[in-house]
């Protein structure tokens, strides 16, 4: 192959595999950041179970991000589970501890209305 055509094929040929190589990693780093996405879906909540709470009148709370109940358990036993329920009033209600129940829970969900039952 004479000089002229080497010189110019390879770094065409390097230029091609190069764009190519971007084109996969840039759908990997898609596929990285939708799965990064998936999982902190999953995390929302505690799929029901309940967890300690810091708080002077709650013991224990969970979230179930599928069915968008939240169960309070307060320290004198009594357990209530609270009915659709967004993600975000969940993530508050952790965030606001030690106070999570006057801060959020009592604002949030008794005076903003949300259906409950007693289950405990």
């Amino acid at each position: 192959m004479p000089h002229r055509v080497k010189s110019f094929v390879l770094p065409l040929v390097a230029a091609i595999a190069f764009s190519l190589t971007g084109c996969g990693s840039e759908r990997s780093s898609t596929s990285i950041s939708e799965n990064k996405e998936a999982q902190q879906q999953q995390i929302v909540g505690t799929n029901g179970q309940l967890i300690a709470i810091q708080s002077d009148n709650v013991r224990a709370a969970g979230y179930d991000a599928d069915s968008l109940v939240m169960t309070v358990q307060f320290d004198n036993g009594a357990l209530y589970e609270y009915h659709d329920v967004p993600a975000d009033l969940w993530e508050s209600f952790i965030s606001a501890q030690p106070h999570p129940w006057s801060q959020v829970g009592y604002p949030r969900l008794v005076q903003g209305g949300v259906s409950y039952k007693r289950v405990g």
